[in-house]
């Protein structure tokens, strides 16, 4: 699946599914650095990155074009952050990694809903507005954060590892390719179905 980008959205093909799994994974690593090898806490350590990450969102939405570097770190900050949180709420608060898988998912679903009933959902390489940008980095967010509690969940509570939780991953990921290739199925449900799974599930 590819598409020309028309906005700040880099074209969506193998290059840019190659950068998320090696940037969210970093985010992850960078998360887990914060708040337990650095011992901020996650309190603090979620609030720097929260910071970050609204400092970046920030000079996305005011640039008039499109910056991959700028796009690349603020996905960097957003998937750093949905780790944090989802740490927070499966560790600080107790959920445990199952429900904050669920809660996760079904705020990626709310999102996904409400950005369709209200702007329409765009393909993601033909974002342009700011409005939808702003939508986009919502979803990002909580698809990023998904993705980390899911491999903390097949890792630590399904004891699958990290070579058994990647091979899923990729596993994931490949099927959703051939089903974009094989069938009409709606590419933009493919293209954020992709994104929870495209990453090393540390």
């Amino acid at each position: 699946m590819r598409t020309t980008s028309l906005g700040k959205i880099p074209a969506i093909g193998m290059s840019f599914w190659l950068l998320k799994v090696l940037v969210t994974t970093l985010g992850d690593l960078s998360g887990d650095l914060l708040s337990i090898a650095l011992h901020l806490g996650y309190r603090l350590a979620l609030a720097a990155s929260v910071l970050a990450m609204l400092a970046l969102l920030v000079a996305q939405l005011r640039s008039t074009r499109p910056r991959a570097w700028l796009f690349w770190a603020l996905m960097l900050a957003s998937s750093t952050v949905g780790a944090e949180v989802s740490d927070a709420m499966a560790r600080a608060v107790g959920w445990g990694t199952a429900t904050t898988a669920l809660v996760l998912l079904g705020g990626l679903v709310a999102i996904l809903l409400s950005w369709a009933m209200c702007r329409g959902l765009p393909a993601p390489g033909f974002i342009g507005s700011r409005r939808d940008e702003v939508w986009f980095w919502a979803a990002a967010l909580a698809g990023n954060g998904l993705g980390s509690v899911l491999g903390d969940l097949l890792g630590d509570r399904w004891g699958l590892g990290l070579a058994a939780s990647s091979a899923l991953y990729a596993a994931m990921l490949v099927a959703l390719w051939v089903l974009g290739r094989a069938t009409r199925f709606d590419r933009r449900l493919l293209f954020w179905a992709a994104f929870v799974p495209s990453r090393i599930p540390f």
